[in-house]
């Protein structure tokens, strides 16, 4: 089964960007005296070790499912998830189904990933929603 198979784990991973955003807004008080007020500042979570190390996680860990790979089911599974202030996962969903069996094991993927660097607000931790694609694909 694996000396044909070739998985790429998520070609379509989302790009981000580690940069802190910025919105400012300009207030007006009942005296007329402006005042600029920070709204956001964010730094976005990361899984520890960037892209290339989620990359290597996956493609270490994915196990093409049986009756998938017999069917030859290939596809894109979408994942939402939470990652919490401390960097764990939390309450993976599937946002886009391909088959039920490549369904179950992206999630227990995700569900077994290490913690990450978690996003940070003004430097503090927070919560955030995120989206992982996870490729199944079969190759001849």
């Amino acid at each position: 089964m694996k000396k044909t198979l070739s998985i790429f784990a998520f070609t379509f991973l989302i790009i981000l960007t580690v940069a802190a955003q910025e919105t400012r807004l300009i207030a007006n008080n009942s005296n007329n005296e402006k005042k600029e007020v920070l709204l956001r500042e964010m730094e976005l979570p990361e899984f520890i070790g960037g892209q290339e190390a989620m990359a290597t996680f996956i493609q270490q860990q994915i196990i093409y499912p049986d009756l998938a790979f017999r069917q030859g089911v290939e596809g894109v599974v979408l994942v939402n998830f939470r990652i919490s202030e401390k960097g764990e996962i939390l309450k993976p969903y599937i946002a886009q189904s391909v088959h039920p069996d490549l369904d179950n094991e992206a999630l227990r993927l995700i569900k077994e990933m290490p913690k990450w660097s978690p996003a940070l607000q003004n430097g503090v931790p927070k919560e955030v929603a995120y989206q992982l694609p996870i490729r199944f694909e079969l190759n001849n």
